[in-house]
């Protein structure tokens, strides 16, 4: 595992968006990540944000 701060692409429904700047250990073999409470804390509320974009978007 490597300590990495790095973006990381996002996808749902067919639309991409990026989460800047996401701290976390990084396995270059599988692409396991692990994060902290805290970083998977703002990850999940950027995914969740995003759905709700894409959502509102289409009308649903």
């Amino acid at each position: 595992m490597v300590r990495q701060t790095k973006d990381m692409p996002y996808s749902y429904e067919g639309q991409t968006t990026v989460i800047p700047a996401v701290t976390g250990d990084f396995c270059p073999e599988c692409g396991e990540c692990m994060f902290s409470p805290k970083e998977s804390d703002r990850i999940g509320a950027a995914m969740l944000e995003f759905n709700k974009q894409v959502k509102g978007a289409r009308g649903a």
